[in-house]
C-alpha cells in the first residue's frame, strides 16, 4: 500500500475521531478498508462509502458544501442519507471548524452569494432558477394541491390533509373573513388563493415566478375576485385587509428584510394584519450560517437567507407591527420532507423523462434530506405568525 494511500486512509478518521460525540459512523474507503468511529453516547447509526479518494480533500477544503458536492458527484454514497446526515447534524456541535472548511474558500463562497441578490432583477433570475423547472416536475411528487411548503399534521394524515390543515390554521392565525381583500405575497402555483376562493374571500396573489403565475391564474379563474399576476412584492400598491405569505420571506435576502416588512406595513390597512409561514433557523446558529453560505443557498435557492425567530420580531417592530401569534412545527416539516423525498424516489424514471440526469436526482435527494435532518435536530424550525399594528 503506498503511502499516499495510507495517507488517504488515515484523513477523515484522524479529523473525526475526536469530534464524534454520539452515534457511530461506518466508513468504508475506495480500497475495501472500513473504520468505525463511536461516540461516547447513544444516537444515529450511519454509513458512509468512499468512492474516490478526491472526496476526502474536497470534504476537508469546502466543509459542508464539500461534503454535498460529493455526493452529488457521486463520489461518496450511504445506504441511508437521512440517517447518515442526521448523524453528521447531531454532532455539528463538536465538529467546529470542519463544517466550515478551508478559510480563504470562504470568501469565495460569500462573494458568490452576494452576486445572488435579491433585487428586483435579481429576484426574477433566483426564482426562475429553482421554481421555473416546469410545473410538471413539481407535480410528480407535491401532493395534488401543489403545496410546496410544510403541512401540519395531527396522527393519521397524509401529506394532502396536512397541507390543507395547514392553510386553514394560517388563515385562522390572520383572522381572514369573508369581505375582506386579502394579497398573497409569493402565490406559488395558486393552493391558498384557490381555498380563498372557496370560501368567497377576494384575494390577488403576486409572484415573480412565471410558470407558477400561469399555473395559479388557470387554477382560480372560475373564483370571482381571486387572480395571480406576475409582479414583484416591491411592485405591489392599494391596501388590503389581510396579507398573507407561505415560505417567501426566506427569499427575500437579509438586505431586503426592510424593504418586505416595509411593504406589508404599508400595504395594510389600519387595523389589516398579515399571517405569515417562515422557516426559521437556530438563535445559536445564525452567525456561522450568515458567515459561510451553505449548499442550499449555493445550489438550490441562490440569495435565500433565513432569519431567526428574534429577528423577525425585532425586524417587524421597527416597522410598526409586533408578532401577536406564533407557532412552531418544525417535526412537521421533516414530515413533509420525508415524504416529499420518498415520492420524489418513487416517480424518478418518470421525472427523469423530463431530461433531469442522474447527478440532478443526487443534487434534489441531497436537498431534501438535508433539510429533513436540520429540522429533526432543531437546526431550523418553521412557524406561523399573525402580525398587528403596535
Amino acid at each position: 500500500m503506498t503511502s499516499q494511500v495510507m495517507n488517504q486512509h488515515g484523513l477523515l478518521p484522524n479529523l473525526l475521531r475526536n469530534r464524534v460525540s454520539s452515534g457511530e459512523l461506518a466508513l468504508t474507503f475506495p480500497s475495501g478498508r472500513s473504520v468505525r468511529l463511536s461516540g461516547k453516547s447513544g444516537g444515529r447509526m450511519a454509513a458512509m462509502t468512499v468512492r474516490e479518494w478526491r472526496a476526502l480533500p474536497r470534504m476537508v477544503a469546502r466543509g459542508s458544501v464539500g461534503f454535498a458536492e460529493g455526493y452529488v458527484n457521486g463520489e461518496w454514497d450511504t445506504p441511508s442519507l437521512p440517517d447518515l446526515l442526521y448523524f453528521f447534524a447531531e454532532n455539528l456541535q463538536p465538529l467546529g471548524r470542519l463544517v466550515n472548511g478551508f478559510a480563504p474558500l470562504r470568501w469565495i463562497d460569500r462573494a458568490l452569494h452576494a452576486r445572488n441578490r435579491n433585487s428586483i432583477n435579481g429576484s426574477q433570475k433566483n426564482i426562475a432558477f429553482h421554481y421555473d423547472l416546469g410545473n410538471r416536475f413539481y407535480k410528480q411528487w407535491l401532493d395534488s394541491s401543489m403545496s410546496y411548503s410544510s403541512g401540519i399534521f395531527e396522527p393519521g394524515d397524509d401529506l394532502q390533509t396536512a397541507q390543507r390543515r395547514k392553510l386553514e390554521r394560517l388563515c385562522r392565525t390572520a383572522k381572514v373573513e369573508g369581505g375582506h381583500n386579502v394579497l398573497e405575497i409569493g402565490c406559488g402555483w395558486g393552493g391558498l388563493l384557490e381555498h380563498l376562493g372557496e370560501r368567497g374571500i377576494a384575494a390577488e396573489g403576486v409572484s415573480v415566478s412565471a410558470e407558477q403565475v400561469a399555473f395559479a391564474r388557470e387554477r382560480v379563474r372560475d373564483y370571482a375576485g381571486v387572480d395571480a399576476a406576475y409582479r414583484d412584492y416591491r411592485e405591489v400598491s392599494g391596501s388590503y385587509d389581510r396579507i398573507l405569505s407561505v415560505e417567501m420571506f426566506e427569499a427575500v435576502g437579509q438586505e431586503y428584510w426592510d424593504t418586505f416588512a416595509e411593504r406589508v406595513a404599508r400595504l395594510l390597512k389600519p387595523d389589516g394584519m398579515a399571517g405569515l409561514q417562515v422557516i426559521t433557523i437556530d438563535e445559536q446558529a445564525f452567525d456561522a450560517y450568515r458567515a459561510r453560505p451553505d449548499f442550499i443557498q449555493q445550489y438550490v435557492f441562490p440569495g435565500g437567507m433565513l432569519p431567526t425567530v428574534t429577528h423577525l420580531r425585532e425586524l417587524f417592530a421597527r416597522h410598526g407591527l409586533r408578532v401577536a401569534d406564533l407557532y412552531r412545527f418544525g417535526q412537521d416539516y421533516a414530515t413533509t420532507l420525508r415524504m416529499w423525498r420518498e415520492r420524489f424516489a418513487a416517480n424518478w424514471q418518470s421525472i427523469c423523462e423530463e431530461g433531469f440526469d442522474e447527478r440532478f436526482f443526487r443534487m434534489w435527494n441531497y436537498y431534501l434530506a438535508y433539510c429533513e435532518a436540520a429540522f429533526r435536530v432543531g437546526r431550523t424550525d418553521v412557524v406561523q405568525l399573525r402580525l398587528e399594528r403596535i
